[in-house]
């Protein structure tokens, strides 16, 4: 979020003083937008003036449109537009089941001009990209094959030059062009689906994703890289199906349309992009994956631990907005213990299912033993738990309700994108994920929250008898290092390669030095190595990578090794091994890697396929040849385990 916009969340919230100094900070070093100092200064004014909160990803004038009234004060908005102060845009805060979308605020930077001079969804960190066709999966190969025109329009804006569509239809008939005996019409073997002038779904995703992008840096203190050179590419029209789903291949995201049919109504439409939630969540893998980029996307628990990040972003995203919380605050009389709109997701899927479930919710007692390991369903055990720390901190908040949550949702965004520094690079577990809150909390909340962390994480079976032991052997264990001040990259590789021995490398193995990233929040370096074979200018990279983070006193807080416990004295023969059943032909650097039952083997694992169809070929050494192994889930499962499957109304 920008200065100006922390400002007058910290006026409107009664924030404490010190998110202000902290984001001053972070800006002196990362310049990302310019701000003319007489705009600063006219909003101090205004802010001290009492004018309402405004949110992550303003311009220096932006959310004029929050304020008591509600978003949709159009009059208010008209003004602040004429004036080039702000892009007013349509925006469902919820999905269309639940309420109709409403007229929010975004900053202007955040467009382009396109090439008739009118504004477009498309700006440095986000940018609105449908291809000609929608996509179809086979469902005897699962592949995703071009089945109709895209009948959307391009991403541009009204005629008045902004984003606000308030005659757009909220449930929109599904509509196909037919010949003279009504069959439907194909060109090039492609359905042609009647033209439609509808927004409010690639509206509502790059609104939503620039929220996300604007909570997800303001919480981890640095630049997060998304997509493709900082821009995130999203294909809001892509395929048939209730989902949406980021591609690690692509790094970028895709969302589905559905057909349906009510009991006793027509054929309708739904964009699954105009459920802020949901492009919330995917905009949260976006920033997971990029976050842990050394993350195996193959591996499960790295999926599961990305459903609930997912979940979590969506929730404590929105809780930036001063509407929505006032909202919450209004809908639960300040009970967040019950199921409630923050801690639901996907409403709509409920209505279509026809049981009012929703995908899920966070308010849930679920344990590992009464979930499946199915990736969305396991991750809501720990969604619950995060969610009772939530609640908890909330109910420790002492006078504004508004200040309350807004504190507990920062908290809450900080332990989200602050675990990711404290996890095993490559592939980890829920146990792990829950040791990295309990280090989160350890370093930046003085252990505030350990006692809960630990009961929630227990009575939910993620943590086991001697996990909390664990940890603190962890802890005991770290080499006595320190980072000099201001150290240069090579400062860094300099200590890392003088220190390979206490970092657990063994003789025949080194490290290269991969990044170095400075969290401005809390003035920490991350340093993320890659484990090689041999050293030095001729040493051979290993997909296998460790990262190690310093305290702003320079003194090591954390490092998980490029292998856990170290690299042992057989990783030699395995790789050799490997080669000799040519797995390292293939283009990729062998991985070592540990099985469920604890012993080593080697792989090397290749990203196939582009774009909407992409997977990960392994190959192993017990499957030389190669095996499939899914990097995207290809449906959304119920809340409640299983599919509840929802088919397409529309004709083959």
């Amino acid at each position: 979020m920008s200065v100006a916009t922390l400002l007058a969340n910290v006026m409107a919230f009664g924030l404490p003083i010190w998110l202000l100094a902290e984001e001053v900070a972070m800006r002196r070093r990362r310049i990302l937008h310019s701000r003319r100092l007489a705009v600063f200064l006219a909003l101090i004014i205004t802010a001290l003036l009492g004018a309402p909160a405004v949110e992550a990803g303003a311009s220096t004038s932006v959310r004029v449109c929050d304020d008591v009234r509600g978003k949709s004060d159009g009059a208010r908005i008209a003004r602040f537009f004429a004036k080039g102060d702000v892009m007013p845009i349509s925006s469902y805060d919820d999905d269309p089941f639940v309420a109709d979308a409403t007229i929010d605020c975004m900053d202007p930077s955040r467009f382009s001009l396109g090439a008739g001079g009118l504004p477009v969804l498309v700006g440095d960190y986000v940018k609105i990209q449908d291809e000609a066709v929608i996509y179809r999966a086979n469902r005897a190969t699962g592949v995703f094959e071009p089945f109709a025109w895209n009948p959307w329009p391009p991403p541009t804006s009204n005629a008045d030059g902004n984003f606000e569509f308030l005659q757009e239809e909220r449930f929109p008939l599904f509509l196909v062009e037919r010949d003279a005996g009504g069959k439907i019409v194909l060109r090039d073997g492609l359905q042609v689906w009647t033209p439609v002038d509808l927004h409010r779904g690639m509206t509502t995703v790059f609104e939503a994703a620039n929220s996300v992008r604007d909570a997800s840096e303001s919480w981890a203190g640095r630049v997060v890289p998304w997509g493709q050179n900082g821009q995130l590419e999203v294909n809001a029209h892509a395929f048939i199906d209730f989902n949406a789903f980021y591609s690690p291949a692509a790094r970028q995201l895709f969302f589905a349309v559905l057909p349906y049919r009510l009991a006793g109504e027509p054929i309708r439409i739904l964009e699954v992009g105009t459920g802020w939630e949901m492009a919330a969540h995917e905009a949260g893998h976006a920033i997971h994956h990029t976050l842990k980029p050394n993350g195996d996307p193959g591996d499960e628990g790295f999926r599961t631990w990305g459903e609930s990040y997912a979940d979590q972003t969506a929730m404590w995203a929105s809780l930036r907005d001063p509407d929505r919380a006032r909202s919450l605050l209004t809908a639960t009389n300040g009970d967040l213990t019950a199921s409630n709109k923050l801690s639901r997701l996907g409403e709509v899927f409920g209505v279509l299912v026809g049981d009012g479930v929703p995908l899920r919710d966070a308010v849930n007692d679920k344990k590992v033993s009464d979930t499946d390991d199915e990736v969305h369903d396991r991750s809501a055990v720990l969604t619950g738990a995060v969610y009772r720390l939530f609640v908890s901190i909330v109910a420790q908040g002492h006078g504004n309700p508004m200040r309350a949550l807004a504190e507990a949702g920062e908290i809450l965004g900080v332990f989200l994108t602050h675990a990711t520094d404290y996890t095993p690079e490559n592939r980890m577990t829920l146990e792990d994920v829950g040791k990295a809150y309990l280090k989160v909390d350890k370093e930046h909340y003085d252990g505030a929250y350990h006692a809960i962390l630990v009961d929630e994480l227990t009575a939910r079976e993620l943590f086991g008898a001697d996990s909390v032991r664990q940890w603190l052997a962890h802890e005991a264990s770290l080499p006595n290092l320190r980072l000099k001040d201001r150290a240069s990259f090579k400062d860094v590789n300099d200590l890392v390669q003088d220190n390979l021995d206490r970092l657990g490398i063994t003789p025949g193995f080194g490290l290269a030095l991969q990044s170095v990233t400075r969290d401005e929040r809390f003035k920490q370096t991350i340093v993320r190595v890659q484990l090689t074979e041999g050293s030095g200018r001729g040493a051979l990279p290993l997909d296998n990578h460790g990262i190690l983070v310093f305290r702003a006193n320079g003194r090591l807080a954390d490092y998980h090794k490029p292998i856990p416990d170290a690299t042992p004295p057989d990783a030699g023969g395995l790789i050799s091994l490997a080669r000799r059943l040519a797995l390292d032909r293939h283009g990729v650097p062998l991985s070592i890697v540990r099985k469920p039952d604890g012993r080593l083997t080697v792989e090397a694992r290749v990203i196939r396929g582009t774009g909407i169809n992409s997977w990960m070929e392994a190959f192993t050494l017990d499957n030389p040849r190669g095996e499939r192994r899914e990097v995207i889930t290809p449906r959304i499962p119920s809340a409640r385990g299983g599919s509840r499957r929802i088919d397409a109304a529309i004709e083959p």
